[in-house]
């Protein structure tokens, strides 16, 4: 494929995510979901993990840890997570998810999900299939290359 197809593929599917991101997030903001992408995903990490420090929900996210804890003071004064120090180490300070927090996460979890799985039902099993393998293929060349990055950076600050 020569650069100028190459490039507007490119700017095809920068449009395709663009339009698909905004038109989600605004059906979610319509149904009363109120948590932004990056909040759900915090919670999402702690649902699974049970609790984290900011340093960890940092690196999850693949953000400076100075931008969670803005997330998090939000996600907390909102009652959505609690706040626990370590018993033998009083520096530290564990997120973890409230029982709203709970509650809240799970109803926006199922609610993401049937929002997702209504508009790819228009796709053909074959469509969705291919759609899934390609999506995977992305996020484990995304992974690699993040992954080398961040060993070839550490490196250099060694």
């Amino acid at each position: 494929m020569n650069q100028q197809d190459f490039e507007a593929y490119i700017e095809r599917l920068q449009n395709a995510f663009s339009i698909t991101g905004r038109k989600f997030a605004a059906e979610m903001a319509e149904k009363g979901m109120g948590l932004t992408g990056p909040q759900f995903f915090i919670l999402n990490v702690l649902s699974k993990k049970g609790r984290c420090t900011v340093t960890e929900l940092a690196e999850d996210m693949m953000v400076k840890p100075s931008a969670i804890t803005t997330m998090v003071d939000r996600l907390y004064k909102s009652g959505l997570v609690l706040r626990k120090r370590d018993e033998s180490d009083r520096r530290v300070v564990y997120i973890q998810l409230s029982d709203l927090g709970a509650e809240t996460f799970e109803k926006v979890r199922l609610e993401r999900k049937r929002t997702i799985q209504r508009h790819l039902s228009h796709l053909e099993p074959e469509e969705l299939k291919l759609l899934v393998q390609l999506f995977e293929k992305i996020a484990g060349i995304v992974t690699e290359q993040h992954d080398f990055q961040e060993k070839k950076e550490r490196s250099v600050d060694e």
